[in-house]
């Protein structure tokens, strides 16, 4: 759950010191660029438990990937109110979700219980900030990175759990091969 507190209607989000004009502090920046991704912090920090129960039910169908990457963009690249129905219904029918089955489990906040129980784990955890991730259990760390720290907890984790395997060449490669 992103920002409990944010009421239904979403807040107005209020620019930071060290954000540029379109919301980005200059290492996210660079970070987005680098990977070619387009970021642009939206005027209004939007209400996300509907766009998380949706992404709860998409995973009921294998399409937890494509509503997120829509709403990613939807979000990042054109501003839109992820807290919004009809903007979560374009969402969600754009990715083949079945609109008219998923607007009832909304309004009956069916899922609201699974992401509360998500959210008090990753308080449990320590997650002070999204994206959070937690690898093997053992390694977290929170917002976005360069991807050498994916790989660096990768390999501790790996290094740990199989000390025999660690080769000193990389994470679970061996001499000779390739």
């Amino acid at each position: 759950m992103l920002h409990p507190e944010i009421p239904e209607e979403g807040r107005i989000r209020e620019q930071r010191p060290g954000e540029a004009e379109d919301g980005l502090s200059p290492r996210i920046a660079a970070l987005a660029e680098e990977e070619g991704i387009v970021m642009r912090r939206a005027k209004l920090t939007p209400y996300t438990i509907h766009a998380q129960a949706v992404t709860e039910y998409a995973k009921s169908f294998d399409k937890a990937g494509e509503f997120h990457h829509a709403a990613y963009k939807a979000f990042w690249e054109d501003g839109l109110n992820l807290g919004d129905f009809d903007v979560l219904k374009e969402i969600a029918i754009g990715v083949g979700l079945d609109w008219e089955d998923i607007l009832p489990k909304l309004e009956s906040r069916e899922y609201d219980r699974l992401i509360q129980d998500q959210f008090d784990e990753a308080m449990r955890l320590g997650v002070t900030g999204v994206p959070g991730f937690l690898i093997d259990d053992r390694f977290w760390f929170t917002g976005a990175q360069p991807i050498e720290m994916f790989r660096l907890a990768a390999k501790k984790a790996l290094e740990i759990r199989e000390p025999e395997q660690n080769t000193g060449l990389g994470i679970g490669i061996e001499a000779g091969e390739g």
